[in-house]
């Protein structure tokens, strides 16, 4: 076989090592033996995942001068995490849609998912493991494993034996933070809210499918969502609060929370939010707000009353052709700041204070039955209260500060004559009507941009 020895079998590895070639140089007189090839394979560390029979059929048909995969290795399966399948909606909008002609749609706002007791509201899909690989070198190559996510944590819900389904134990609204669920019990009223039924008074969130008469107070530490025309009610909430008709106040409405605010309209109504809050119109208002003050719709206008944030308001139309007097303020007046300035200088003397009594402690430490001792721990307990009273409402005030830094109020439509527009402790008056205006401060003045 001196053709052979010239013309051997060659072997060529991936450069992953999952697949192994076979080239056949013509040997011209003689033909290649099985004991050729293995030992080709041998040579070059294949020793895994041969195909016998391709070897075989290249040296029975004399496939040469062309590479043939003669080996393949298992390429390595990763695993599958498990997972969960929520049957419940966990990203819904808590924001309006704005239709195609540029109002605003108050119905399309979802404050709450609501599950009734009995009903699945997750399924768990477990884990699938991985499956290790060979490569024809014979080296294994490991696959990812999968793994098995925690159970469910919370409360209002029970697992089943076999760890796969959740089910609510109740009927009432359901949430999602942090992956921990919580079912929560929800007070919900199908009709109107009228002095039959009286006043609500819920640690949770209140859903009203009807309306709010005049004289009902409805407090809830949750949220609120009424269906209906709110009249001359009073609500206060601790979350957010939908209106999806609004509010005909007769001056006699009463709106706030510690969350956002969203309605239809206000009609001679008290309305305050810690948060933002978002509608189509401002009629004779007292309005007040921790953040923005958005009426973007088409026909969104705030006339007449007086309409406050602390960050920025955008509206469509300020004021009216009737040049009814309106006022809008933005950012902080100059009572917060001397505010500031009296609780720096408070908390100063009190710090002051509390050091005198620790010295003073400190005299008496050996002394724990003497009266005087007894006395100064009274008044540190006290005098430390006071300081973190004082720290909390100094820092609240001071974040306000700086959320108001670079507000402005901007109209995207008419600016009617018998506008005022506040800015800090600076004022401006309209006295003609003008079109898509944006009132910012510039140093100790208020200016009119043009949009």
């Amino acid at each position: 076989m001196t053709a052979l020895t010239k013309n051997e079998p060659q072997v060529r590895v991936s450069h992953d090592n999952m697949q192994a070639y076979l080239y056949l140089p013509d040997p011209v007189l003689e033909t290649y033996e099985e004991s050729d090839i293995d030992e080709a394979l041998q040579k070059s560390g294949v020793v895994y995942g041969v195909l016998k029979d391709k070897i075989q059929q290249m040296i029975e048909r004399r496939m040469y001068n062309r590479e043939v995969l003669i080996a393949q290795g298992d390429i390595p399966k990763d695993g599958v995490n498990g997972y969960y399948e929520y049957k419940f909606d966990v990203n819904f909008s808590k924001k309006p849609k704005v239709r195609p002609d540029g109002s605003v749609d108050y119905w399309s706002i979802k404050m709450v998912e609501i599950v009734t007791e009995g009903q699945e509201i997750a399924v768990y899909h477990k884990s699938i493991p991985g499956e290790d690989g060979m490569t024809v070198k014979g080296r294994p190559v490991l696959a990812k494993r999968g793994r098995d996510l925690v159970p469910l944590r919370g409360k209002g819900f029970e697992r089943s034996e076999d760890g796969l389904s959740y089910t609510s134990l109740m009927d009432g609204k359901i949430e999602m933070n942090n992956d921990r669920i919580t079912i929560l019990p929800v007070y919900e009223v199908n009709g109107d809210v009228d002095l039959s039924i009286g006043n609500i008074d819920f640690r949770g969130d209140v859903i009203i499918h009807g309306g709010i008469c005049s004289g009902v107070s409805v407090k809830a530490t949750g949220t609120i969502t009424v269906d209906g025309v709110v009249e001359g009610a009073k609500i206060e909430a601790g979350r957010d609060i939908v209106l999806r008709s609004g509010v005909m106040g007769a001056s006699r409405a009463v709106i706030t929370t510690r969350g956002n605010i969203s309605a239809k309209f206000f009609e001679y109504a008290r309305v305050h939010a810690n948060g933002s809050i978002q509608a189509d119109v401002f009629l004779n208002c007292q309005v007040s707000c921790g953040e923005n003050i958005l009426l973007d719709g088409k026909k969104a206008s705030i006339v007449g009353g007086e309409v406050g944030a602390i960050q920025g308001i955008v509206v469509h139309t300020l004021g009216s052709d009737g040049e009814v007097r309106t006022q809008v303020r933005i950012g902080n007046d100059a009572s917060v700041r001397r505010r500031i300035g009296v609780l720096r200088n408070k908390i100063e003397v009190e710090k002051a204070n509390l050091e005198k009594i620790e010295d003073a402690l400190k005299l008496l430490k050996d002394l724990k039955n003497d009266p005087r001792r007894t006395d100064l721990l009274r008044v540190k307990i006290r005098d430390t209260a006071l300081l973190a009273e004082d720290t909390a409402e100094l820092e609240k005030l001071e974040d306000q500060l700086e959320r108001a830094k670079g507000g402005s109020i901007r109209v995207n439509g008419h600016v009617y004559p018998g506008v005022r527009v506040e800015i800090d402790d600076l004022e401006v008056h309209v006295k003609e009507e003008q079109i898509r205006l944006e009132f910012i401060r510039q140093m100790d003045k208020i200016i009119m941009c043009s949009l």
